[in-house]
């Protein structure tokens, strides 16, 4: 089932719970709605030089 009309934020949300229990980023993104290139910059940190 894919999620249609729905705020990024929330598909973000989405694709890092999948990750987080353990699916493949391209069956994560997909389930998200997202394609891989913008699943993987929402992974990417947005500051190199952070502490996490």
């Amino acid at each position: 089932m894919s999620i249609t009309k729905i705020n990024l934020s929330i598909k973000q949300s989405v694709l890092l719970r999948l990750i987080k229990n353990g699916e493949s980023l391209e069956d994560a993104s997909s389930k998200a709605g997202l394609c891989i290139n913008l699943a993987k910059n929402y992974l990417k940190p947005k500051n190199p030089f952070a502490i996490y």
